[in-house]
């Protein structure tokens, strides 16, 4: 059994939506409130070293200081106790993982956690115990919340899109959440994954920026899969978005006390909004569809453990080659689609992938730079394609990891690997893969005009 987290979206009306905003500003309120206290008494142990201070560093201190705060404060009780629970929480792990950065126990070093702000991140709402505080019902989501004056239960109601994904699943919790403008239900489900198939065909990739990635099978297939161009035209349609919604008065006038955005602000806010969902859903299209299709072609599919951090020598490659690459995301959709699918995945070490001729093993001193797409081995004379050598060493060793384990394998060559004798080129759309054949086979010139051509759709 398997943990999977199921992302629903929920149909809010005004009225609706006032009583979920008013639930997230009250756990934000909470949230800052708690760190407040955190601060006291963090300061209060470094001056006096009272140990009754400590408890700021313990997982349920602080939330043991919600009941009181609750009696102190009646508006917390119209929220539910699992969602305030989480708060301290949640709060109460943010402080921990900054101090074991501190000490070294972890890789990274969290800072301390700063005070929210409830305009700028909407605060999710958690229930994270099964059936307790909501109920799933047909395509109904029942909400519990908490109590009024009088002490009576307040609850809501909503409706679930695509509620038949939930149709016989185990829900272990629930958390609500909004982005750009929509509401979401995020629901863990447990499933059982199908075993492990037997592994006949094999294929390593090579992630890098040139392309998404290229991959080199077991059967001889060279196979370049084209990177989205879609992302490109999305970041410059956002950036003029921005930039036109920041230039308008964002403040027009007072209604009651409160700033409300101009009608001009709001538009651009609004059209800003559905641009970035297009394209995050147009970019979890993209991966999900090549991650299936990959997993439909292969039993065992291993990718370098390259992800992109940072770097870039100015602020225009930076850009591309964090906020457009998708290899983080990738891989982990991939390794999810080959899980639930039965099929094998491997991250391998690709350092000395790309200098390394698979042939001879000649390794180029000082390595390649990133403009030499191709290159000619001084050992053995070969010539070649430096994703393709870097996708072929991948599969070299991702042969020696599964001859290593206990994997069940048909068929894996044992003499040593094959020249690649066809090369073809992905290119990926909602609806599926297109390949175009590469190489001395095709008109080269003709597929790769192709290959640029559909790479601006999608």
């Amino acid at each position: 059994m398997q943990s999977k987290a199921l992302k629903l979206q929920l149909i809010v009306q005004g009225e609706e939506q006032q009583v979920l905003d008013g639930q997230s500003k009250i756990c934000n309120w909470l949230y800052n409130h708690l760190l407040d206290k955190a601060n006291q008494l963090r300061e209060q142990y470094r001056e006096t070293q009272n140990k009754e201070a400590l408890i700021v560093y313990t997982k349920r201190g602080l939330r043991n200081q919600v009941p009181q705060l609750k009696q102190q404060n009646q508006f917390l009780k119209s929220v539910h106790s699992s969602p305030l629970k989480n708060v301290a929480l949640r709060l109460s792990s943010s402080i921990q993982a900054c101090q074991k950065g501190k000490k070294k126990q972890r890789p990274d070093s969290p800072n301390w956690p700063g005070f929210r702000s409830w305009k700028k991140s909407w605060f999710s709402l958690l229930y994270d115990e099964p059936t307790k505080g909501f109920k799933v019902n047909g395509n109904l989501l029942r909400l519990s919340l908490g109590v009024d004056k009088e002490g009576k239960r307040l609850s809501l109601s909503l409706v679930i899109k695509d509620s038949h994904l939930l149709k016989n699943r185990d829900i272990r919790n629930l958390r609500i959440i909004k982005e750009n403008g929509l509401y979401f239900a995020v629901f863990t489900v447990r499933i059982k994954l199908p075993d492990k198939k037997p592994v006949k065909r094999i294929i390593a990739l090579d992630p890098n920026h040139k392309n998404m990635a290229y991959g080199v099978d077991t059967e001889g297939n060279g196979i370049e899969i084209a990177r989205p161009g879609f992302i490109k035209s999305y970041d410059r349609r956002i950036d003029e978005l921005k930039a036109k919604r920041d230039r308008c008065s964002k403040s027009s006038k007072q209604i009651n006390g409160r700033d409300i955005p101009s009608n001009r602000y709001q538009k651009y806010d609004r059209t800003l909004g559905k641009a970035l969902r297009k394209r995050r859903e147009q970019t979890k299209t993209f991966c999900y569809t090549l991650s299936n299709s990959l997993c439909a072609s292969y039993d065992y599919i291993a990718i370098g453990n390259y992800t992109p951090h940072g770097g870039g020598i100015n602020r225009k490659m930076r850009r591309a080659m964090n906020n457009r690459s998708l290899i983080g995301r990738f891989k982990e959709i991939l390794k999810w689609t080959a899980e639930k699918s039965g099929k094998s995945y491997l991250e391998f070490d690709e350092k000395g992938t790309t200098r390394t001729c698979h042939h001879c093993g000649y390794i180029v001193e000082g390595g390649l730079s990133p403009s030499v797409r191709e290159w000619d081995c001084p050992g053995c004379k070969i010539h070649h394609l430096r994703d393709e050598n870097a996708a072929h060493n991948g599969l070299e060793k991702t042969i020696a990891e599964i001859k290593k384990s206990k994997t069940s394998v048909l068929q894996v060559p044992g003499s040593g690997l094959a020249f690649v004798k066809k090369q073809w080129a992905w290119c990926v759309f909602p609806s599926g893969i297109q390949e175009i054949p590469r190489g001395k086979d095709c008109n080269t010139i003709a597929s790769s005009k192709k290959l640029n051509q559909k790479r601006g759709s999608f």
